[in-house]
């Protein structure tokens, strides 16, 4: 069955393209300027020299085409590095963030440790232990450094000190530390600006809220929000005047001969990494 002539040049569309080339090429070739026709040679002549050309500028395209597509390989090849060296490099740079904010932590830990006025083992803290019955921490010094149960463990953290704990256990090389945020913690304390005392303790929760008891409820009216609260040093192992936290909260139950006064600690437990244990022996 024939097809209709449109089916035929649809289907057949390149080798019409390069027939109608061909006639064209023949046509041309059959005038000069001054006579109609040249003669039989040169025509034949000239028509394989344009089937030539027409052959060599159809495989330069192709040549060109497939040379095009192997340069485009080449480009996202290296664009694929580039991408590989950009996040190599973005790497690098958190590593080097990462350093010299830790660089300038060390140093802010070096000037407090030359300030302090007390004989101490500056430590960094390896380990934390949320047990059940208490929580603890892990620091990378121990008896070999001088370390012993019952000194008190300050921090120095955002550019202000604070109290951290005290030693309950030390190996040759690590200790273990009770923070106050522990219930089983408990430190005498006193207001900075005033002369009311009670005594401060944790509830157990890392992070949470430290609380003073035992103050008298007559402070309820001098005692303000934002106030800050210290070590007392009297009958304690903790020497006086450390900062403990500051007053967000004051309760004065009905039941209770005293206030409840909630503290936020002085110190970010959940970003603590240095702490200073002191040998309460003053520097001389």
């Amino acid at each position: 069955m024939m097809k209709k002539p449109k089916e035929f040049i649809s289907s057949h569309a390149a080798g019409c393209l390069l027939a109608v080339s061909i006639f064209i090429c023949l046509v041309g070739m059959g005038f000069e300027t001054k006579n109609r026709f040249t003669n039989p040679v040169g025509l034949v002549r000239g028509s394989a020299a344009a089937v030539q050309y027409l052959f060599a500028s159809v495989g330069n395209f192709f040549s060109g085409t497939v040379n095009s597509i192997g340069e485009l390989r080449d480009l996202r090849k290296d664009y694929r590095a580039l991408q590989n060296q950009v996040e190599h490099y973005q790497i690098i740079q958190r590593d080097l963030d990462s350093l010299r904010a830790e660089n300038d932590r060390l140093r802010d830990q070096l000037s407090f440790s030359g300030e302090l006025s007390y004989r101490h083992v500056p430590a960094r803290v390896i380990a934390m232990d949320p047990g059940t019955l208490f929580h603890g921490m892990t620091v990378d010094k121990g008896m070999s450094s001088g370390v012993a149960v019952d000194m008190p463990v300050i921090a120095y953290q955002d550019g202000r000190q604070g109290l951290v704990g005290k030693v309950i256990s030390a190996t040759s090389r690590t200790a273990m530390i009770l923070p106050i945020f522990d219930h089983e913690c408990f430190v005498a304390a006193r207001f900075s600006a005033g002369r009311y005392e009670g005594l401060v303790g944790g509830d157990g929760k890392k992070g949470g809220a430290i609380f003073m008891r035992y103050v008298k409820k007559r402070a309820k009216e001098e005692i303000r929000y934002g106030d800050l609260v210290v070590t007392s040093g009297l009958r304690s192992i903790y020497p006086a005047s450390i900062p403990i936290g500051r007053v967000v909260g004051i309760e004065s139950p009905e039941w209770q001969p005293s206030l409840i006064i909630e503290i936020e600690p002085a110190i970010d437990f959940s970003r603590l990494e240095y702490v200073f244990i002191l040998k309460q022996e003053p520097n001389q």
